[in-house]
């Protein structure tokens, strides 16, 4: 459901086969994005239905506008094996990666006991109320403006769409992003970078499938599901980009259709996370480069023929640099400081193996071939100036001490190691295709091995009929033990700690089983339209989510308006104090949580006015499990 719209326009683009399903999620995303932000303009609630139109009318557009294009798969007919060797490729894939992400998850309901996560559970809550996804309103919620809500109009539509529970489509929504997304958007890349080799094609398949870094870390850390969506489809925006720029074999289509196919992956990127964006933008830097060169050197500095490149590589730089002051967080939003020192965090970028994590021992060998390959041929170097840029990055944003040098090069992903761990996977990707390319063609004795392969002596002492069947085989155990060796190590630890993240227990940090069993019991007590008040460090702000019963603040740093701050600070006198029962009638605030001092961080914020519940003689304990506690105002009368 969530590649369909983007595959009805890759095919009005003229794009066949498994070029038009791997661009299928970064249009989709863009369809989405496009769909979620025109429903409120035209009254409509946000579901599947506007995204249907939206993707029918882009494709009759697209058809239209790419009527000159003749089927680009015509200009070269690839024999079936090599057809399917990228579908064979996106399964294996899938398979892996949505095990892992299951594994991680654990239960359908669970949910991530983390920071964000209290804002991005009740955004999708608030995107289901109010029918409305739109980047342009959903910081409403929060009493903010525009808010990038690209993941947040993807979730909203899995849960529309099944008629799922709020947790359970952000899970189904992460398995078919990390699963289907991801794979589909790096097999793409590795093909139009690499080509079509068989061996490449399986090598990038295994490969995204075989680093800590992303697609769990997203699941982990924050947590980011906007960088996890962003992350996942920025590959098809690199593959569009490096058509276009033509640094990628000549059979990839490079025309209108190319463009307009990158307009609306972008349209997607941008409010997936303006941060990704920007590392796609990063990665047209070397790509520009490339195509520079190559222009100077065919025109052979002639300075008229030079005149309109030279002009249009200028208004690149400056829109680059632009972009590069402007689009970044605020600063007090960029506070992180470093991980490691300027050695390791080297080490760690060279083995793609950041934050402490293990090696990637299948991955980093082959990748640190395809560095060499990017040296010695000139077709692959622009690859290996994007590994060399975002290792310069990720070296200075992990190992530098805060600085203006560090703020400039790294504040645009708000300093942060996090986030700009989860790039080095898309590097990791391209260079371990083009490494295996080249070993494949450039060594000796695997160029044996293959030849002796594929040749008929192979298997002489076999009967002929069971030749093909000794090959696959083969073929098989090599598959198998390659994504074995690439699940040991990285991936095994993200999946240990991301999984903890995700398990609901006694102590678990944002939402306890008692607490979770009291937001389940809401409806019991509190009526539909009521508010509730409590520390939203404590969880108390997912009733919301999971308990369909609104919060006063639906994230833990919401607008607090002068009547919520009056209740937050004195309700412990709500007996005496008017102006508390005044706040309390103009907030509709009748109920309060209380989770006890248990913070998500481990901090301390718990509101004055919600110390000592049990003493205040102006409320009354109406349900509790453990030392989950909601209570009902009652000085104020009826609420």
């Amino acid at each position: 459901m969530l590649v369909l719209p983007g595959l009805l326009v890759s095919l009005g683009l003229r794009y066949r086969g498994f070029d038009a399903l791997a661009l299928s999620p970064a249009l989709s995303v863009g369809v989405i994005v496009i769909a979620s932000t025109l429903s409120p303009f035209v009254n409509v609630r946000f579901n599947v239905l506007p995204v249907a139109v939206v993707a029918v009318v882009l494709a009759a557009v697209a058809w239209f506008a790419s009527r000159s294009r003749r089927g680009h798969a015509t200009v070269f007919k690839p024999g079936t094996w090599v057809r399917i060797v990228p579908f064979a490729a996106a399964a294996l894939a899938l398979i892996v990666i949505s095990a892992r992400v299951i594994q991680t998850i654990g239960d359908p309901e669970h949910f991530s006991q983390t920071y964000d996560a209290v804002f991005h559970l009740n955004s999708v809550k608030y995107a289901l109320d109010t029918g409305n996804a739109s980047s342009l309103t959903i910081g409403n919620m929060t009493g903010g403006g525009f808010y990038p809500a690209g993941w947040n109009a993807v979730a909203t539509l899995v849960a529309t769409t099944f008629g799922l529970d709020v947790p359970v489509a952000v899970n189904v929504t992460s398995i078919v992003i990390a699963a289907v997304f991801w794979p589909l958007s790096c097999l793409l890349l590795a093909r139009w970078v690499v080509g079509r080799s068989p061996a490449a094609t399986i090598s990038a398949g295994i490969a995204c499938a075989s680093l800590g870094a992303f697609p769990l870390l997203m699941m982990d850390f924050g947590v980011l599901y906007p960088n996890l969506l962003s992350i996942s489809v920025l590959p098809g925006s690199i593959a569009l980009a490096a058509a276009i720029t033509r640094v990628s074999p000549g059979w990839v289509p490079r025309d209108l259709p190319s463009w307009l196919a990158l307009a609306l992956s972008l349209s997607g990127l941008v409010v997936a996370h303006p941060t990704t964006f920007m590392a796609w933008l990063t990665w047209t830097a070397p790509m520009t480069a490339v195509l520079a060169w190559k222009i100077v050197k065919q025109r052979r500095m002639n300075a008229q023929r030079l005149a309109k490149p030279l002009a249009g590589f200028i208004a690149y730089s400056v829109v680059f640099l632009a972009l590069w002051i402007v689009l970044r967080p605020p600063s007090d939003a960029s506070f992180w400081g470093p991980y490691h020192t300027v050695p390791q965090s080297l080490g760690e970028a060279i083995v793609f193996s950041p934050l402490d994590s293990p090696p990637a021992w299948l991955v980093a060998p082959v990748a640190l071939v395809g560095v060499w390959a990017c040296v010695k041929s000139f077709r692959y170097r622009w690859v290996g100036g994007a590994f060399l840029i975002f290792t310069v990055l990720f070296v200075v944003v992990s190992g530098f001490p805060i600085s203006r040098l560090r703020n400039l090069l790294t504040g645009v992903w708000y300093n942060d190691s996090f986030r700009i761990a989860a790039l080095l996977p898309v590097v990791a990707v391209v260079l371990a295709a083009v490494g295996v390319e080249w070993i494949c063609h450039k060594s000796a004795f695997f160029g044996k091995v293959r030849k002796s392969f594929t040749s008929r002596s192979f298997g002489s002492a076999v009967r002929p009929a069971l030749r093909l069947p000794v090959r696959a085989a083969a073929l098989l155990v090599i598959v198998a033990a390659a994504v074995y060796l690439g699940q040991l190590g990285a991936v095994d630890k993200e999946v240990e700690q991301a999984s903890s993240k995700y398990a609901i227990a006694a102590d678990s940090p944002l939402v306890s089983t008692d607490e979770l069993a009291v937001f389940k019991r809401l409806h019991n007590d509190v009526p539909q339209n009521a508010v509730l008040i409590g520390n939203p460090y404590t969880g108390a702000s997912l009733s919301y989510a999971l308990g369909d019963r609104k919060s006063a603040q639906l994230h833990i740093l919401s607008y607090v308006s002068p009547g919520l701050q009056e209740i937050y600070d004195h309700l412990g006198a709500v007996s005496q104090d008017p102006a508390v029962c005044k706040a309390v009638k103009s907030e509709h605030a009748y109920y309060v949580l209380d989770f006890g001092l248990l913070e998500v961080h481990g901090g301390n914020h718990t509101p004055a006015g919600l110390m000592y519940l049990d003493q205040n003689p102006g409320v009354k304990l109406i349900d509790s499990q453990g030392s989950a506690k909601v209570y009902q105002i009652t000085a104020c009368g009826a609420g």
